[in-house]
């Protein structure tokens, strides 16, 4: 038995014996189960997960970073600290402990007088609004990414380290709060998040507002003060995004208006609702199975979202936020989803050990599909604390 299968049955045991108050009475699947590959398999899993691991290492700048444009950081740096701590790796001891460190280093110190943790982002108090789409959408993703990284990374750093982040993180919540209080124009997106752009008049996207609940998530769940009427009304908004009285049932891009659909969407609306305790909600059940008829099976399929062509259904966004969702939703979900998509992967992973970007996300990198590719692999090991079941 592999380190995976362990770490699924110890948690498979738990579920079975334990109550939690959170699920849903009603709820038609199982913990998810190690069947679902064999040793050969996971055996396979793990060469390749270390292989990833191995190349990202090498790219890894002086500065802590990992290779990307500057707009992506310090997201794409955040997403490869969280493949090392998702494979057990830790800032406190171990091979990589020196790059963990060296990562979560330079994400901190990538923060704006305003709390924002963005290599490119306004540093004016109060945070203010851009006209500038280049400025004002990476910067929101870089923030709550990075302030999901760090919270995650936390508990896991040497005192010292972990003292010096506390205000770092305090001070990125604060923004985060700031962001959500904005009056959007519309009720329907009030709690959620959207771009510090001003050209984009949207009040929210549950894009944006499923990572910033992430990092609110992972923050009260690191020790932090985050009031829960907070989360309670970002969990409202991504309701809001469900697509109640369409045939395709399943959480959109934007709440009551331009019901654009992708994967990665789908994905984030049901990994929303498990972190809310609504694991078995009729609407995460829609969107698990929306996911299911869509699936991963081909590698770097660029190719419009369903309803809109201006927006585009990525593969490596959608892989890694579905394999979380489909994970909590357990049974079928995760039975029929996981093995089409660990062939993907290994088939498609390169000698050198690197995944190759699809074409609409070219521009960041291979240090940024690459990691992505390894937090899908290493769901099962249930080791960073916002995506365990």
């Amino acid at each position: 038995m592999n380190a995976f299968q362990i770490v699924l049955f110890l948690m498979g045991t738990l579920v079975d014996t334990s109550l939690v108050w959170a699920q849903v009475k009603s709820e038609p699947r199982a913990a998810p189960t190690t069947s679902v590959l064999d040793d050969a398999q996971w055996k396979q899993v793990d060469v390749s997960v270390k292989r990833g691991l191995a190349w990202l290492a090498s790219k890894q700048q002086p500065d802590g970073s990992f290779e990307s444009l500057v707009s992506g950081q310090p997201a794409i740096t955040s997403f490869c600290l969280m493949a090392f701590l998702a494979q057990g790796e830790s800032p406190a001891d171990g091979k990589y402990q020196q790059q963990l460190v060296s990562a979560v280093n330079f994400i901190a110190s990538q923060q704006r007088p305003n709390g924002l943790i963005a290599a490119t982002a306004p540093g004016a108090i109060p945070i203010p609004r851009v006209d500038d789409h280049k400025t004002g959408g990476p910067s929101v993703y870089n923030h709550a990414i990075s302030g999901l990284a760090l919270c995650e990374s936390y508990g896991q750093c040497q005192p010292e380290q972990a003292e010096r982040l506390a205000p770092v993180i305090e001070k990125a919540i604060a923004a985060t709060l700031e962001m959500q209080r904005w009056k959007p124009n519309r009720k329907i997106d009030e709690g959620g998040w959207r771009y510090l752009d001003t050209n984009f008049s949207d009040g929210a996207d549950l894009s944006v507002t499923g990572w910033q609940l992430m990092f609110l998530r992972s923050a009260k769940n690191a020790g932090f003060d985050v009031p829960n009427e907070n989360i309670d009304s970002a969990v409202t908004y991504i309701e809001n995004c469900f697509l109640k009285d369409d045939d395709r049932q399943v959480h959109a891009y934007l709440a009551g208006r331009r019901p654009t659909c992708t994967r990665a969407m789908a994905g984030a609306g049901v990994l929303a609702l498990a972190h809310a305790g609504k694991h078995g909600s009729q609407e995460a059940i829609a969107s698990g199975e929306w996911i299911l008829k869509r699936g991963f099976k081909k590698y770097n399929a660029d190719k419009p979202a369903y309803g809109a062509k201006w927006l585009r259904d990525r593969f490596h966004y959608g892989s890694f936020l579905c394999t979380q969702a489909m994970f909590q939703l357990g049974g079928k979900y995760w039975e029929q989803f996981f093995p089409p998509l660990v062939d993907t992967l290994l088939a498609n992973q390169q000698e050198d050990g690197a995944w190759p970007p699809e074409r609409a996300e070219k521009r960041y990198g291979n240090c940024y599909s690459t990691s992505l590719c390894i937090l899908s692999l290493s769901v099962p090991n249930q080791m960073l604390p916002i995506f365990q079941r």
